[in-house]
């Protein structure tokens, strides 16, 4: 009789243990999954803030461009 109560916690306890790691795989997914996340994130702000500079980059070539332009044209009206 002894034998089968001290069975059943044994039995217990590997229920308890297949919880603990079925709940510490379930952590571990999770940090993976939020890992990810934060690494995508950190791509997708990279890419925004280069096309925010490539951008600017573009604007500043235009403006002096046409300045430029400008200056060419009041050097031909001058004349």
């Amino acid at each position: 009789m002894c034998f089968s109560i001290k069975r059943e916690l044994t039995k217990e306890e590997l229920k308890e243990k297949a919880k603990q790691k079925e709940k510490e795989k379930k952590e571990e997914e999770n940090k993976a999954k939020e890992k990810e996340k934060r690494k995508r994130e950190e791509s997708e702000r990279k890419e925004k803030e280069e096309m925010k500079r490539k951008k600017k980059k573009e604007k500043k070539k235009r403006h002096e461009l046409k300045a430029k332009e400008k200056q060419k044209l009041k050097h031909r009206t001058k004349k």
